[in-house]
């Protein structure tokens, strides 16, 4: 009897759970607020606040959080808080048809609209499956990338691992449907050791817990962070990670959109640099909820809106153009249509367009993708037998595009410490291999690492006349100049600061300096002569 009763209170609870549907609150304002633009310490972190100062991006009231009193009333009715944006000012809850009239009849609650409801369960279902492809290249490269080498050296993304740019002074958020078996795989050895994943968080159950669910996650998380050497190297596998569940796996609703205004937030709040995201929005469950072509005009989608705010805040968004090329769809979707967004279609191994990558352009006539990689297929870490193999999708070309936009993105601060988002994104189009003739399948191309490095103007290690030593470095480093006895040296950090101004002198040419006092990371370092100067970057070890 005990065991019927458990069973039917169980029952009960479940029916009751599903009889909630879940809405979008909109509020008026952000009135009598706790929060002040002259206190952001408490509602961003330092991180987040000392890139905005770099960049020159005032804080301002989109960056004040939701009022407290508001969410507080809100939960006083009964509705379950689920998650809150402060960018476009709503909330989204759990509630009963009653709390949400009670919310609606609140007097700074402008409206509410039902985004999720209890007859929209279904049996889960996998919106990206894993696709076995045999492997399409012929005597493939055995260096320490393994398999991940061809669409490595399509964007000679290992020129720049070559001289210490492996994202190691980056954080990348990683937005997706989950992240099954991170914690245990392989391909995150790596990661796990070095305490490289330093935030989770669940937006669709309000829990820090997201190593399960989907398989998605897992494998574009492959692209940029694994490091597994002969079997597979990341494109930034030294980079600090946010992950991030913004994914209803099985269904497809709008609420997902704020899941994922949500989930920016946290990434910008943080202090994130770059949001992946290989994620998109079209079509819906519920038609009423679904999008026409004429959407896609980067002002329509909640989720466009909030991915181009997340970048004038000062973070980079990566997302991927869509697998729509092939289908009725065919163009991009949301938030791929952002004006701020960098896009990214898929080529195959051959650099030829992958025919499911989705086009442009936008319903507003700009040009989309902005770049591509290498994505049909793509080498990935794969859950389901614990090892790696292909997969096809934008939803690989793009992480591909977002490690190699870290490491690049710390070359070009080195030059610009004040660097943003947009200038980044338009030097790296305008440096890809097809930026003389942009088109709505291929973009401005394939950006190159090599070509990158090259117009910046600091010669590559392998080239200079100097050779610094050992590379990397504990305590000291050493360099040779023959026939020279005095030599003026300065050492930068990867976001432009001068940390040492030195003048070095030596009898034989053989020049010694100390490195001790300073933080791990990337730095440049310039030497001048009576009649050369020479600059190059070095590693300091952890």
């Amino acid at each position: 009897m005990k065991k019927f009763l458990l069973t039917f209170t169980l029952l009960l609870s479940l029916m009751t759970a599903m009889a909630q549907d879940r809405y979008i609150i909109f509020l008026k304002d952000k009135a009598n607020s706790p929060y002040s633009l002259s206190n952001p310490s408490n509602y961003l972190s330092a991180r987040a606040i000392a890139r905005k100062t770099r960049m020159n991006i005032f804080i301002d009231s989109l960056d004040i959080p939701v009022n407290p009193a508001y969410v507080t009333a809100i939960k006083n009715t009964g509705a379950l808080v689920l998650n809150k944006s402060k960018w476009l000012n709503t909330i989204t809850v759990q509630a009963d048809t009653a709390q949400a009239i009670a919310i609606g009849n609140l007097s700074y609650v402008k409206r509410y609209k039902k985004v999720f409801g209890s007859n929209v369960y279904k049996t889960s279902v996998n919106k990206f499956p894993e696709e076995n492809i045999v492997n399409p290249f012929n005597n493939i490269d055995s260096s320490k990338y393994g398999n991940a080498w061809n669409q490595t050296k399509m964007l000679n993304a290992d020129v720049l691992h070559q001289i210490g740019l492996t994202g190691s002074t980056m954080q990348i958020a990683i937005i997706d449907a989950g992240f099954r078996n991170t914690n245990t795989h392989s391909a995150f050895d790596s990661l796990r050791i070095k305490n490289q994943i330093i935030g989770t968080w669940n937006f669709t159950d309000n829990t820090p817990f997201v190593y399960d669910y989907s398989n998605h996650g897992t494998s574009v998380l492959s692209c940029i962070g694994a490091n597994v050497p002969d079997t597979m190297i990341g494109m930034a596998p030294d980079a600090k990670f946010y992950l991030l569940k913004t994914e209803e796996e099985a269904t497809e609703y709008i609420v997902e959109e704020y899941n994922w205004a949500a989930a920016a937030e946290y990434a910008d709040s943080a202090g994130a640099d770059i949001i992946n995201s290989s994620l998109g929005y079209t079509e819906y469950d519920a038609a009423s909820q679904s999008y026409t072509y004429a959407d896609m005009n980067g002002v329509t989608a909640p989720i466009t809106i909030a991915a181009d705010i997340a970048v004038d805040k000062g973070v980079l968004v990566i997302n991927s153009a869509g697998n729509s090329g092939n289908g009725a769809w065919f163009y991009i979707g949301a938030p791929a249509d952002g004006k701020n967004v960098l896009s990214v279609g898929a080529v195959d191994p051959t650099k030829i367009i992958a025919g499911f990558s989705s086009n442009g352009p936008t319903a507003d006539g700009r040009t989309k993708p902005d770049v591509v990689a290498q994505g049909g297929p793509a080498w990935i870490a794969k859950v389901n037998t614990g090892g790696f193999g292909y997969g096809s999708g934008t939803s690989f070309s793009g992480p591909i595009i977002a490690g190699f936009s870290a490491c690049a993105f710390e070359l070009f601060k080195i030059n610009y410490p004040a660097a943003n988002p947009l200038q980044f994104k338009a030097w790296m189009k305008e440096h890809a291999d097809n930026s003389m003739n942009p088109n709505n399948q291929y973009g401005w191309g394939l950006p190159n690492g090599r070509k990158l490095f090259d117009v910046l103007g600091i010669n590559h290690l392998n080239k200079s006349k100097i050779t610094l030593y050992p590379n990397p470095v504990n305590d000291f480093y050493q360099f040779n100049l023959d026939h020279t006895q005095k030599a003026n040296l300065s050492i930068y950090s990867s976001t432009g600061a001068k940390m040492q101004q030195l003048d070095l002198y030596s009898e034989n040419g053989n020049f010694k300096f100390e490195t001790a006092n300073l933080y791990p990371g990337l730095y440049v370092i310039k030497i001048q002569t009576e009649h050369t100067v020479y600059s190059m970057t070095f590693l300091k070890n952890q």
